[in-house]
């Protein structure tokens, strides 16, 4: 009998356990679900008018209010007013030729309604510019708001991020997006353009867009695509896309599609006019997914587009999409090396985010590197070194310019500057960096950035150094602290060979 009652005892104990397990659950889920802000989401309605060439867009926001205090206005990017004027062109001299080849030709918007909550809201554009959006509104703190846009976006014929050329239609930036709160300022940060490197920078953002093509046009781009419809020669398409900071899309009417699978079952599509090289971009691009999978863990998407496009300067990666130029596709050393950078470009600087500018470094440095390693795994540590030296002899045999250094704001760099300072010479530290802790710590240490990544809505330099402490056991502070800075006095110049 007694032997009964301790059972029945213990029974009800581990009944109370469990359901005090269950309430405690249920308490920290609802807590960390209040303490995660919550997304913006952004629908959109968007028709291609290829006579005009020109884009119809109906656009709303549902914003929520970043900030701790009351806000009474909200200022977006507007980078399809970049083209408006001749005098806010942001490429380099010697790109100007290859992105304009029949010369500037003025594109911009023509803003039809702005509503907050409905109401007709004041709005003005800012700067000589007008590539930002000021928006007035009346947004207590933790508030949230609708923001309604109706507005025509004309794109000259150019091959830059934004415009129509022979291959492709290329819309990045095109939507409007609110720019980043700064609590220390009381601004919203608009950043402008770069030729060099990644510079928007906005909140993450849940989109679904409708677009409606010609129907002898395909999409590529962010988020994931269904053809809706085709009737009367225009095709339907609904595109969504969760938790990604910039929307992108291209279209063209000359590519042939190609698929496949990575191991892990990530589809990825080549949209190219290239036959033989559209196969082995694809094939190349499977490889590396699966790579960067064994390294990094799983892939931030579950497809990835790699588009033939007409821009020329260099690729450009999106979310979820790659533009590659015309010449990669008959240049397959030069394809295969666009490739491993715009790929681990995915987790490092997409979905693992550091600020666009000011810290650009801790995106393209570790991806410049993982595309160094990644010769050495496919084609074997010989080829890595030369590979290593095709990029690095030359920045390590120049003098910085004063003021300069890896880890600058990429503001202050020309394009050269910065390929030379940024990623070429960044390479050299994370080299050195894997020469004093192995190549299987330095894996580990990346991995371990890119998951606090996705723990934190920004990376920043402490957590570079802190994944590197947590993967290793050691403390590599005054190790990156040193070489970051004073690389140029450890590698002699006027070297021939590196290793």
């Amino acid at each position: 009998m007694k032997n009964r009652n301790i059972v029945r005892f213990l029974a009800l104990l581990l009944v109370i356990l469990l359901a005090g397990g269950a309430v405690v659950s249920a308490l920290i889920s609802a807590l960390a679900e209040e303490a995660a802000p919550a997304r913006d989401r952004c629908e959109a309605a968007v028709e291609y008018m290829e006579d005009e060439q020109a884009l119809r867009v109906t656009q709303r926001l549902f914003y929520h209010n970043p900030s701790d205090g009351a806000l009474d206005r909200v200022v977006f990017y507007a980078m399809g007013n970049l083209f408006r004027r001749e005098s806010a062109l942001f490429y380099e001299n010697d790109a100007l030729l290859s992105v304009f080849p029949a010369g500037y030709a003025p594109a911009g918007m023509e803003l039809r309604s702005v509503k907050c909550d409905g109401q007709d809201a004041d709005w003005g554009f800012q700067g000589e510019s007008e590539t930002a959006l000021r928006v007035s509104c009346n947004l207590p703190a933790g508030g949230e708001c609708t923001f309604e846009f109706e507005y025509y976006l004309l794109l000259s014929e150019n091959r830059a991020f934004l415009g129509a050329y022979e291959t492709d239609v290329r819309l990045s930036a095109f939507l409007l997006t609110p720019g980043v709160y700064s609590e220390a300022d009381g601004e919203f940060l608009i950043n402008p353009p770069l030729q060099h490197t990644r510079w928007l920078d906005g909140a993450k953002a849940d989109y679904s867009v409708t677009l409606r093509l010609p129907e002898n046009y395909l999409p590529a781009g962010t988020g994931e695509k269904t053809l809706l419809s085709t009737e009367n020669g225009v095709s339907v398409w609904r595109i969504d896309a969760q938790n990604v900071r910039e929307f992108a899309l291209s279209f063209g009417r000359r590519w042939r599609e190609t698929t496949a699978e990575s191991a892990s079952s990530v589809r990825i599509r080549v949209l190219s006019n290239a036959r033989g090289a559209a196969r082995e971009a694809l094939d190349y691009a499977v490889k590396i997914v699966d790579l960067y999978e064994q390294w990094l863990g799983d892939f931030p998407v579950r497809t990835l587009d790699v588009v033939q496009s007409d821009y020329p300067v260099d690729a450009l990666s999106f979310t979820g999409a790659v533009w590659l130029p015309e010449k990669c596709f008959g240049d397959a050393a030069a394809m295969q090396r666009a490739l491993r950078f715009a790929v681990a470009q995915q987790y490092f600087g997409l979905s693992a985010h550091p600020a666009s500018v000011s810290d650009a470094w801790l995106a393209d440095v570790p991806c410049s590197y993982l595309s160094l390693l990644a010769v050495e795994e496919l084609e074997g540590y010989d080829a890595f070194v030369a590979a290593l030296n095709d990029q690095v002899l030359d920045a390590l045999n120049i003098t910085i310019p004063g003021g300069l250094y890896i880890s600058a704001d990429a503001s202050l760099f020309t394009a050269e500057e910065y390929a030379l300072i940024v990623r070429d010479r960044g390479a050299v530290v994370m080299h050195e960096t894997r020469v004093a802790m192995g190549r299987d710590a330095m894996l580990a240490s990346l991995r371990r950035f890119y998951e606090i990544g996705q723990e934190k809505d920004v990376l920043g330099e402490y957590d570079l150094i802190a994944a590197f402490d947590e993967a290793t056991g050691g403390d590599w502070e005054a190790f990156f602290t040193d070489w970051l800075f004073n690389v140029g006095d450890y590698v002699e110049q006027q070297l021939d060979h590196y290793e």
